[in-house]
């Protein structure tokens, strides 16, 4: 495997025993097997023994300078923990037993975005993985936290295709704004001593004089060190965009002069594989000036899911605002629902796809072949799964908002059959694909 010397840096540490063993139990926890090391800890997969749940724990392992791994360590979990958001890895709680630290977090089953992308997936899929990312990172910055180090190692995805945002061990939020600091620039003067550590979830943290972060995904505002923004992760976003999208990143150099040089130049030309509307998009987020970027997180989403020549495709930055953040679903969750009795399943998705809709589309689409309307015949599946095990979930406080989740995905698949069947409307299979993920959404 080649390394990248610009995206990954690894700093210099020593060898540390880990001072657990598979079977050792950390409170109410029991430690399996080792998920992922780095200079400040261990990941374990472990078990809750009080639910029966799986969990991953992150431990530490180093004994020198306890007072600044712990800092580090309860920065990294109370940021995350701040977050409540499909598209961010859960963290269920923070405590200490035997003299070690510790975060139980959710256990995910799968790879990084980076590895993902190295089996060369449908185009659609990654189109919708970035916008479930970018959810993900939206709902941080509503929360008031910059993650300042996204990048493709930063990001999982599990074995059903669902995104999760992690590892938020250089977040800036509303904790250090108790604390005193006033901004990035002053936290990071004083915590110049944690840079020192590597990241647990990801590959090790780079250290390069006083950044903080990974150069290759770095806004130029914090090669400088000036105050970082949630625009700063945008920036990282574009760079990953771009990267998934056309197969490499937008910027190159063989250090950190040359990859400042190349940023400071701006984009060239548009790549092949990258549309012209996507290519507009990402470039105005990758703009050197802060200030010239897009506002927000949500707006690179939307104008990524809107385009002139094709109109079905804002439906996915509609399905994204509607399936992945919360908001939406506390919005929905005021429509009328059942909330005792269901209807069967079958009953309550008849309006949105069955076989007199697949008739009618397919007959509008003689072309297009079978393939793209077997996601939709996927998607009934799901769906149908999750609204019966939710209606099956009586007593639960989460039901009624599942539901109203549920019956907001049934609809938007109707509006989207009903395009469909007009023989003038394209066929987007990532709006196709955004329905299956809002499915999944639901039952978080």
């Amino acid at each position: 495997m080649t390394v990248d010397p610009i995206a990954e840096t690894h700093g210099d540490h020593a060898p540390v025993t880990a001072p657990m063993t598979s079977g050792s139990t950390l409170g109410k926890y029991r430690l399996d097997r080792v998920l992922g090391e780095g200079g400040i800890g261990i990941v374990w997969a472990a078990v809750d023994t009080d639910l029966e749940r799986p969990v991953a724990i992150k431990l530490l392992r180093r004994r020198d300078d306890t007072a600044a791994q712990r800092t580090r360590l309860l920065r990294e979990a109370r940021a995350m923990a701040q977050l409540k958001h499909p598209n961010v890895l859960t963290v269920y709680e923070v405590g200490s037993s035997g003299g070690i630290d510790y975060i139980a977090m959710e256990l995910v089953d799968g790879q990084s975005m980076r590895e993902w992308l190295a089996s060369r997936p449908p185009h659609a899929e990654i189109v919708v993985a970035l916008a479930e990312a970018g959810a993900g990172l939206a709902a941080a910055h509503a929360a008031g936290i910059v993650h300042r180090d996204f990048k493709p190692d930063n990001v999982l995805r599990d074995r059903r295709g669902h995104i999760y945002v992690m590892d938020f061990g250089l977040a800036f939020g509303q904790i250090e704004r108790e604390l005193g600091f006033a901004s990035t620039a002053a936290h990071d003067a004083l915590d110049a001593n944690l840079r020192a550590y590597d990241s647990l979830l990801d590959s090790p943290m780079t250290r390069t004089g006083t950044l903080l972060g990974t150069p290759a995904y770095m806004a130029p505002e914090q090669f400088t060190g000036t105050s970082v923004s949630a625009r700063s992760d945008q920036f990282a976003f574009c760079v990953t965009a771009w990267e998934a999208l056309v197969g490499e990143r937008p910027f190159r150099g063989q250090n950190l002069e040359e990859l400042r040089a190349a940023i400071e130049r701006g984009v060239g030309v548009r790549p092949p594989d990258l549309s012209p509307r996507a290519f507009a998009v990402l470039s105005r987020g990758l703009a050197v000036d802060p200030a010239a970027r897009w506002p927000e997180m949500s707006d690179v989403l939307t104008a990524l899911g809107r385009s002139p020549a094709r109109p079905a495709r804002w439906l996915i930055a509609g399905l994204m605002g509607l399936a992945l953040t919360f908001g939406a679903v506390a919005y929905v969750a005021t429509r009328s629902t059942t909330t005792e009795d269901c209807e069967s399943s079958a009953t309550v998705f008849a309006s949105a796809w069955g076989p007199s809709q697949r008739s009618s589309v397919i007959a509008a689409h003689p072309g297009e072949g079978l393939a793209p309307f077997g996601i939709l015949d996927d998607v009934t599946k799901r769906w149908s799964s999750a609204y019966e095990a939710t209606c099956s979930q009586r007593g639960s406080p989460e039901r009624a908002t599942r539901l109203a989740c549920l019956l907001a995905i049934r609809d938007e698949v109707a509006r989207v059959t009903h395009t469909l069947a007009r023989p003038d409307s394209p066929v987007d299979p990532s709006v196709l694909v955004g329905l299956a993920t809002g499915v999944r959404a639901c039952g978080r």
